[in-house]
């Protein structure tokens, strides 16, 4: 028996770093939320090979399947080519949007049956440190061999370029428990890369972090959390988001 063919729309809110994938060539795990307010994890988005294009708040509809191989109830089984872009959210809608999905800690969220969250961060430092020449050796080997295994009807692209630094967040969540978190956030790389072209290494990294441990910190910054589908207990960095402060909706109490 065939899985039910579905349809949904989302807002996006993440989209993670590239991955090397055996089965798929290079995927992209990306999440929004519904109008509803439900979160949906849209997996495998073979983004750059795809033809899909979208960035973070950008409306997005799409048809999908239960994912059989991922129980964690959010995640969608995307069908290759019917993600349909429909434009950007109004800036009045973000905050309605995201902040009733907002919890004070992953352990809330989990306690609700999610396998993705929104915090508010506090305390935040933004760290950065070179990765060891061979570990970018070998994330390199591994995108190169990841382009190679696209198939006929994908676009053609060069390899993704690791970064060469491990970027990670140091933080605090709303009851007070700190936490440190590799950023797969894929916008934060691409503006490493950007400002790096523009500024040099050591000037791109230091305004990266001026960005999130001053501006965002004084305007309003969310992160964006996920567990591994193999360790559900196990919670990731997935997206940095700019949001104004606003009132929780969630009814927790901070």
């Amino acid at each position: 028996m065939s899985a039910i063919r579905r349809s949904s729309q989302v807002t996006i809110l993440v989209k993670a770093l590239p991955r090397p994938s055996t089965g798929h060539s290079e995927t992209v795990c990306c999440a929004g939320i519904t109008a509803d307010g439900e979160w949906k994890r849209l997996y495998p988005i073979r983004y750059r090979h795809g033809g899909e294009t979208f960035k973070r708040w950008d409306k997005v509809a799409f048809d999908y399947v239960p994912n059989s191989q991922d129980k964690r109830v959010e995640s969608c089984k995307v069908l290759q080519g019917t993600i349909k872009n429909l434009g950007k959210c109004g800036s009045a809608e973000k905050r309605s949007l995201l902040e009733p999905l907002i919890t004070p800690s992953t352990d809330a969220a989990a306690s609700l049956g999610r396998s993705l969250t929104a915090i508010r961060p506090d305390q935040i430092r933004f760290i950065y440190r070179p990765k060891p020449p061979i570990v970018i050796q070998q994330e390199a080997e591994a995108y190169a061999r990841s382009a190679r295994q696209a198939n006929m009807l994908d676009q053609e692209v060069e390899p993704f370029e690791p970064t060469p630094y491990m970027l990670a967040f140091a933080y605090a969540d709303q009851t007070g428990a700190r936490h440190t978190h590799q950023c797969g956030d894929w916008e934060t790389h691409t503006t490493f890369w950007k400002w790096r072209h523009l500024y040099g290494e050591k000037q791109a990294l230091q305004m990266l972090k001026e960005k999130y441990e001053g501006e965002y910190v004084d305007k309003g910054i969310v992160f964006v959390l996920g567990t591994l589908a193999k360790r559900p207990k196990q919670w990731t960095l997935l997206g940095v988001v700019r949001l104004d402060m606003g009132e929780y909706q969630t009814g927790f109490a901070f």
